[in-house]
């Protein structure tokens, strides 16, 4: 009775069907296609790369991009402006300052290659300057920065003396920064 129903065995213990304990292998020939290979590419000139000649298309590009610089500045300065005054206004909360802050942080990231670098250090003046405010704090300071951002925009390629000028506004701003973070530190 056991023997019927597990069938007949043979004597080397396999079944008299074979097939039954044989794992069944898909046809994955349906499912995978497998392509020819690719015939190599007969032999092509070694490309030398002239130093040079990068350099003038490098070049090339920053002169066709520079023409939009000046907006991209302007853009950039405007949303920094946008930013201040939502911080100002009374129901003003930490995201505007936050707000604040990135619009910052991305002028002082980008101005030096728009050929602004004093926009730039005066950014990352306010940068620092944010770091510890909170809403309310150092307006007038952070006005101070705003307005020597703006001033800078409007006189870039103005010569040495704009320069040296943008220099001085940045070193005083800088140490009124240190004077309120230390202050705030306190």
């Amino acid at each position: 009775m056991f023997r019927k129903l597990l069938g007949k065995i043979l004597p080397d213990g396999r079944s008299v069907d074979s097939n039954a304990n044989q794992a069944q292998t898909p046809d994955i020939s349906r499912v995978i296609k497998i392509h020819k290979p690719v015939a190599p590419v007969e032999d092509e000139a070694e490309t030398v790369l002239d130093a040079d000649a990068l350099a003038s298309k490098a070049e090339a590009a920053m002169d066709s991009l520079a023409g939009q610089f000046e907006t991209w500045m302007s853009m950039d300065l405007g949303r920094l402006i946008a930013a201040w005054q939502a911080a100002q206004e009374s129901e003003s909360d930490p995201e505007c300052y936050r707000a604040l802050f990135t619009a910052a942080h991305n002028i002082r990231g980008a101005a030096p290659s728009y050929g602004y670098p004093a926009i730039s250090r005066l950014c990352g003046s306010l940068c620092t300057l944010l770091e510890d405010t909170r809403p309310g704090e150092n307006s007038a300071l952070i006005n101070l920065h705003i307005e020597a951002c703006r001033a800078a925009f409007g006189s870039v390629g103005r010569g040495e003396s704009a320069q040296s000028v943008a220099d001085a506004v940045c070193d005083a701003l800088e140490r009124r920064v240190a004077v309120a973070a230390n202050a705030a530190g306190n």
